[in-house]
């Protein structure tokens, strides 16, 4: 999380009590969607599987993705260094990823579950790792892209922050990724909630306009849903509900598939109260808001992230989102050195 984006969500909590009265009057009028999952959620993984080394079998990690309704994976390949080439963060210097260690994951992979999706992880920081305005860059960070795609990665999954809609050269990357890795692959985007009287910064928000722009170049938006900064899990709840709804009436059928990022991280910072942005206030904060029949392109829900989640957590998911008792198979990516 980048200081600015820490300073704004301190200071948006101060907003909290106006829009905390608005949100108890509407809330009682949200309708509960009963629709369980469909089995194409997503999940944000650590680095070791694309780094080495993984710890754990890739057929344990695929059979434990297929009993939780997992079928997009985003694990953390890093930022992009000065040449466009993307690894991750050391001691402040950027280590390049292994095209033959992430090659083996991703041939793995297909072998062991050929219907999950991986779409490595990468963008960087606004302006520390990402420079827009660096025509060089973007180029050779969309070869490296097309890299992965031929590596057998089914595309990948870019992530910048903080990004303010309509960020000069944040478009023109957006292409040039797509045309290096082809109409086969799937570009898929960490975007941004919408504005929010709670919350009303557009560095760490897009307004619904930005966000179709992005649709309509991106194959796939993973709205994070989450960082909020409010004091009540009731309140969080409300939130997500109208950005689900909002999202749901916003974007063209046809233009791109999205799904909503849920929070299952414990850090206990002033943007995210980890008793109040809760997997199970998240989900309820989705069910409310989603229509019934589910809008055409939404997948389901994203969690970030797989090496925070506990029993508890993934028994919550199979329950409240999937409709089904608990798989008893927590995904074998626990955080670790």
């Amino acid at each position: 999380m980048s200081p600015l984006r820490r300073r704004l969500l301190v200071y948006g909590l101060s907003l909290a009590v106006p829009g905390a009265a608005l949100a108890w009057w509407c809330w009682p009028l949200l309708s509960r969607s009963d629709a369980p999952s469909r089995g194409d959620d997503g999940l944000w993984m650590r680095r070791h599987w694309l780094h080495g080394p993984a710890h754990a079998p890739v057929a344990d990690l695929a059979a434990a993705l297929r009993a939780h309704g997992v079928r997009r994976v985003y694990p953390f390949l890093g930022p992009m260094d000065p040449e466009g080439h993307p690894g991750w963060r050391d001691q402040g210097r950027i280590r390049r990823y292994d095209p033959e260690v992430a090659g083996t994951f991703l041939r793995e992979m297909e072998a062991q579950a050929p219907e999950i999706a991986v779409l490595p992880w990468t963008g960087g920081n606004l302006d520390q790792d990402v420079h827009l305005d660096d025509e060089a860059q973007r180029r050779a960070f969309a070869g490296h892209m097309a890299a992965l795609v031929a590596l057998g990665a089914e595309g990948v999954h870019l992530n910048v922050e903080p990004l303010p809609p309509g960020e000069p050269g944040y478009l023109d990357l957006l292409r040039e990724v797509k045309a290096a890795i082809g109409p086969d692959a799937i570009l898929s985007v960490a975007a941004y909630p919408p504005t929010t009287p709670l919350h009303p910064f557009e560095e760490v928000h897009w307004t619904l306009d930005f966000t179709r722009v992005v649709c309509a170049v991106a194959d796939e938006l993973v709205v994070m849903a989450y960082d909020t900064g409010l004091p009540v899990g009731w309140l969080y709840e409300a939130q997500v509900a109208q950005w689900t709804r909002e999202l749901a009436a916003t974007l063209p059928p046809g233009d791109c598939e999205w799904s909503m990022g849920m929070p299952a991280y414990e850090d206990d910072v002033p943007w995210h109260r980890p008793d109040v942005e809760t997997l199970a206030h998240g989900l309820a904060g989705l069910r409310a808001g989603l229509p019934d029949p589910w809008p055409a392109g939404f997948t389901g829900a994203a969690i970030y992230a797989s090496w925070t989640l506990d029993a508890g957590e993934w028994a919550t998911w199979d329950r409240e989102w999937r409709g089904r008792e608990p798989a008893g198979t927590p995904v074998p990516d626990l955080a670790g050195p």
